[in-house]
């Protein structure tokens, strides 16, 4: 397990991102009062089938109780879609609805970020951008410096939950990310 981030001090609320990857699964936490402060948190899961997807969940929920307290609370959770055509789409369709799920259990509706969406809010364009690309972008859009790439997805994934702008092209997916189909559904 690697982990990235000077953590959150006690008392401060969190937006959160996930970047459900068989390959190195990863949580952010960035504090709403101080944004330089976060824990990035990847880990790589053994096995498969219904033990691997319930550590998944376990791990999900340890995350969360060593980030939040009765003081502090996520604010707002991102995900990364589907990447549609996948050779292993149901695989990572069990491991979205797990993330889900627990997320639903604990009180949350995460934003749905396709990896397009993540790549043009991150790098500027939506295609052709290699991993390597996602992680100088995220340490010269933020200054934090990341060596892995899921690691780098999860933590834009929590920047887009804060709802974080300031240029014209991070502003118009703020604005898009308003139509309630990139939000997970309470309701039918």
């Amino acid at each position: 397990m690697k982990t990235y981030g000077p953590g959150i001090p006690s008392g401060h609320s969190v937006y959160m991102g996930i970047d459900q990857s068989y390959g190195g699964f990863s949580i952010t936490y960035i504090s709403k009062e101080d944004p330089t402060k976060y824990k990035t948190v990847v880990k790589k899961f053994e096995g498969g089938g219904i033990t691997r997807l319930v550590a998944v969940a376990e791990f999900i929920v340890e995350s969360l109780n060593s980030v939040t307290t009765d003081k502090n609370k996520v604010l707002d959770a991102a995900i990364e879609g589907y990447a549609y055509g996948s050779q292993m789409s149901h695989m990572l369709g069990e491991l979205g609805a797990i993330v889900k799920l627990v997320l639903f259990d604990n009180g949350m509706f995460p934003l749905i970020i396709p990896p397009t969406t993540l790549k043009k809010y991150v790098a500027g364009k939506g295609k052709d951008v290699k991993k390597s690309q996602m992680l100088l972008a995220v340490f010269k859009k933020w200054g934090v410096e990341l060596t892995d790439d899921n690691a780098a997805d999860s933590y834009s994934l929590a920047r887009i939950a804060s709802g974080y702008a300031t240029v014209d092209y991070e502003k118009s997916i703020q604005g898009n990310l308003k139509d309630p189909k990139y939000r997970e559904k309470q309701n039918g």
